[in-house]
């Protein structure tokens, strides 16, 4: 069974969506996958702070 994304929609300012956008060309990728990979690393960091030990 495929795992299905949930989608959501996002407003920002201009000025960050230009700078993302630009980032994503850099790498080669689109803006949704920018952002998702910008997200995953905020959880990731955030999970490492609060996890014990």
């Amino acid at each position: 069974m495929k795992k299905q994304d949930k989608k959501v929609i996002v407003g920002m300012p201009q000025e960050l969506y230009d700078a993302l956008k630009r980032l994503a060309e850099e790498d080669c990728r689109s803006v949704p996958s920018c952002i998702r990979m910008a997200l995953k690393e905020y959880v990731e960091k955030t999970d490492e702070k609060t996890s014990p030990g």
